[in-house]
């Protein structure tokens, strides 16, 4: 039990960086598909406001 016990004193720190490196690549790794999709989605809200303008422009007109 002492051997266990002398291991996880003589490393934790190790053991908690390695547990903060994991999580942080678990978070990335989950949110990467959402953050490559942002310019997209910019894109897309773009084309959408300027359709919606062209609308608004072609009421106002008549």
């Amino acid at each position: 039990m002492n051997r266990i016990k002398d291991f996880f004193y003589n490393r934790n720190d190790v053991i908690v960086v390695l547990l903060i490196l994991a999580l942080a690549a678990l978070i990335i790794y989950h949110r990467i598909g959402i953050i490559m999709d942002y310019p997209q989605t910019q894109g897309a809200q773009a084309q959408v406001q300027t359709v919606e303008e062209q609308v608004d422009t072609t009421e106002t007109d008549e």
